[in-house]
């Protein structure tokens, strides 16, 4: 039987990131705080249906980009790297840097170590597919190839990798990270999109505080750098509209969190970890000790057209499901940051700073603005607004981990990092970004995650 002791204080002693703005936790906060934008243009031998992503070009998924390993780390991991997906290498090498920079190896049971990690769902690439849909090949009528299902049993299941379908379970991320750290605690998996983090967080710390462990890998990652994923996206009026491919202009590339000219998401990519503690046994062993993880909360709000009446957040350029399920998502946010507020007890007027989900969405980027108004009021115009997606583009669900690390590393630098892309304010989202570098980053933030699918999550973390 475990017992919950609710003294039991919960830190950050150990973080990783790999990300487009850099892979080690220096060149994420020099990049951050010095205004870095990871989006580039594709050129014409990519095959992204849009003109711009900020994709992680360094990461090669080799074993070099797992960071500092012993060597049967290093030749278990190398073993496996075929076997996983780039969100999942990605995942993989945030949480190995995290253990490394926590110095974790050895310092509890195997047993008392848990793992919680958040993805969205992964997506298999073109290439995987080919040489199966190509055996299923059959002549039309009109005396073209087309792809005939019904021969998938004999002719292309057998042109498939064995093991593919690991490459692509959402829980294997966490699996890999059990395994080659010999991990035997509570073990999670999260599907949630970009409001998965602050969920796993809140139920990491909540599990060390019940007692069912006493340390934690909490981590997400994510990429939209995808072509089947930025389909998707473009579909569900997610991704900017001038910078897809035989449709738009081509636009500037450029992310616009809570911007009045903003249209939508660039995609993006990458992953975040952090190691979590019991602050009494991180003092004990002589820990860096980065921050306290106060609590996490998650909420879901689904409503239907016939109770959203005023649903469209801007009716004349969001498309309706969009302004429907950004009425959830705002209810979502405000229920999640109140609950939050009186989980922790805290007082608005201690905040430091707010790190936005803001992905430059017309419809949720709204959600989110209003949300915080609703819960701060006029308080809100005091409190520092950050969103780092203006540099970093939509990495799906790694950026609220990303995201995070870069605001505790503001804590211990003291200042804030600017939000890339805004420059003129909407009426629609009654925040006030943080528009250059030497804004004091305070003594804790509140972490926003959120979807447009009506579900959010916040965390509140302080300097200790």
């Amino acid at each position: 039987m475990f017992i919950e002791d609710t003294n039991r204080r919960v830190v950050i002693t150990g973080m990783g990131a790999t990300s487009a703005l850099g892979s080690t936790l220096e060149e994420l906060w020099r990049a951050a705080r010095d205004g870095i934008c990871a989006v580039r243009s594709t050129t014409e031998n990519e095959t992204y249906p849009t003109t711009h992503v900020a994709p992680i070009d360094s990461f090669q998924g080799k074993i070099q980009d797992f960071g500092e390993l012993d060597d049967s780390k290093k030749k278990a991991i190398r073993k496996g790297i075929k076997l996983m997906s780039r969100e999942i290498q990605l995942g993989v090498a945030s949480a190995q840097r995290a253990i490394a920079d926590a110095s974790l190896d050895g310092q509890y049971p195997s047993a008392r170590v848990g793992v919680s990690f958040a993805s969205d769902y992964i997506v298999t690439t073109p290439q995987e597919l080919i040489d199966a849909i190509a055996a299923c090949r059959k002549e039309s009528e009109d005396g073209e190839e087309v792809f005939d299902g019904s021969h998938w049993r004999e002719n292309g299941l057998s042109k498939m990798t064995p093991l593919w379908q690991l490459k692509y379970l959402t829980n294997m991320v966490a699996s890999h990270i059990t395994i080659y750290n010999e991990f035997l605690g509570p073990a999670f998996d999260m599907t949630n999109r970009e409001a998965s983090f602050s969920a796993a967080l809140g139920d990491a710390a909540e599990t060390i505080k019940s007692g069912r462990a006493d340390a934690m890998i909490v981590g997400a990652t994510g990429s939209r750098v995808h072509p089947y994923r930025i389909i998707e996206a473009i579909k569900n009026g997610e991704i900017a509209p001038e910078i897809v491919k035989g449709v738009g202009t081509g636009g500037d590339g450029v992310s616009r969190p809570f911007d009045a000219r903003r249209t939508g998401a660039i995609p993006g990519e990458g992953a975040g970890a952090v190691a979590l503690e019991t602050l009494e046994a991180a003092q004990k062993r002589g820990a860096k000790i980065y921050a306290e993880v106060c609590g996490g909360v998650y909420r879901g709000v689904f409503k239907r057209a016939k109770d959203c009446p005023s649903a469209a957040v801007n009716p004349t350029e969001t498309p309706r499901d969009l302004a429907l399920t950004a009425e959830g998502a705002r209810e979502a946010i405000r229920l999640t940051l109140a609950r939050l507020v009186e989980k922790c007890g805290v007082s608005l007027d201690s905040i430091g700073h707010i790190s936005a989900n803001a992905r430059g969405d017309v419809a949720l980027d709204s959600a989110e603005a209003l949300a915080l108004r609703d819960v701060f009021g006029a308080k809100l115009d005091d409190i520092p607004v950050c969103a780092l997606k203006g540099a970093t583009g939509n990495p799906g669900a790694g950026g609220g981990a990303i995201e995070t690390i870069a605001s505790v590393l503001a804590l211990q630098n003291g200042t804030l990092y600017p939000t890339l892309g805004y420059e003129t304010p909407d009426p629609n989202c009654p925040v006030a970004p943080v528009r250059e570098s030497g804004i004091l980053a305070g003594d804790s933030f509140i972490k926003i995650c959120a979807n447009s699918l009506g579900q959010a999550s916040a965390a509140l973390i302080r300097k200790l």
